[in-house]
């Protein structure tokens, strides 16, 4: 029942999450949301290292909060005489990192300098594509998308991280017998596996005929995409979440916060989809998928 109310919980807020980023996708709240998003979830993964450097941990923060303000606002530093292309504070940023280990580097090991990295770039891009898939109508101009395929993107990405996880939930279960990664989740079977992959399936690909018939009103669909898609993405989304584990197991720790109540932190919610917006982002880029 517990780990079921989990489930139920963490569905729940994840769905609210997509609710609000829809809601909010064209106002300044946005930004500021996942601005909150990524602060929280970095320091949540410098609390996990027990990293003791004070100027890494500040400007880890900082920089996790500056990331979701500088993908919405970058177009309005063109103007300036100096060239702030995000490669190039990328790499001061890291060489940074790097120097301010060298003040304490006796309570500054390398493991802090990568996931500091991982926390302070890698989680605020992945929340960020949110935004990406918000203007996905004017990044492929040509594929005739509408400001509600943005919508379908996102919810797209939330259920099918959601999905997964609740159908691997209740068929591994009911039906698990042989176990799928012992070492890192004793609980997951390959059963409850293939489960979250039908289950994602399935709603994504009814998630897509709402779409098709009650808001794009269209005839033209591509519903073995979206199958393939949605195959992929919940392989990714329990991969995110096996990842989590691994990560807590590494550092000893139970969950990477107290933010929720019996629940954890942010990381612990919403690792999978962190991992399914990142994954989604690179499919629809790499393959040019037009749904």
């Amino acid at each position: 029942m517990k780990d079921m109310a989990k489930r139920i919980v963490s569905g729940l807020l994840l769905t609210a999450f997509a609710i609000v980023m829809i809601a909010l996708r064209y106002t300044i709240l946005l930004p500021i949301v996942l601005a909150a998003f990524s602060c929280i979830a970095t320091i949540e993964l410098n609390n996990a290292t027990k990293l003791q450097n004070k100027p890494i941990m500040v400007i880890s923060v900082i920089v996790s909060v500056i990331v979701p303000f500088y993908y919405e606002y970058s177009g309005l530093l063109s103007g300036l005489p100096i060239n702030l292309d995000a490669k190039y504070l990328i790499c001061l940023y890291i060489l940074e990192l790097f120097i301010f280990m060298l003040f304490e580097y006796e309570k500054t090991k390398f493991a802090h300098i990568a996931t500091v990295i991982i926390s302070s770039l890698a989680v605020p891009f992945a929340i960020t594509r949110f935004m990406y898939f918000r203007d996905i109508d004017e990044i492929f101009p040509d594929a005739g998308y509408t400001d509600t395929h943005g919508i379908f993107f996102i919810l797209f990405a939330a259920f099918g991280a959601w999905m997964t996880d609740v159908f691997a939930f209740f068929v591994g279960s009911f039906l698990g017998k042989h176990k799928l990664c012992p070492k890192i989740s004793p609980k997951k079977t390959v059963e409850g596996a293939i489960g979250g992959v039908l289950g994602c399936v399935v709603t994504s690909l009814i998630l897509y005929a709402v779409f098709v018939n009650f808001v794009w009103k269209t005839e033209s669909a591509n519903y073995i995409a979206v199958a393939l898609m949605s195959v992929f993405l919940s392989i990714i989304s329990m991969c995110g979440d096996l990842t989590a584990s691994v990560i807590k197991r590494n550092f000893e720790i139970k969950d990477f916060g107290k933010l929720i109540p019996g629940h954890g932190g942010v990381l612990d919610r919403f690792d999978s989809i962190i991992f399914v917006l990142v994954a989604l982002y690179a499919v629809v880029n790499i393959f040019g998928v037009v749904i």
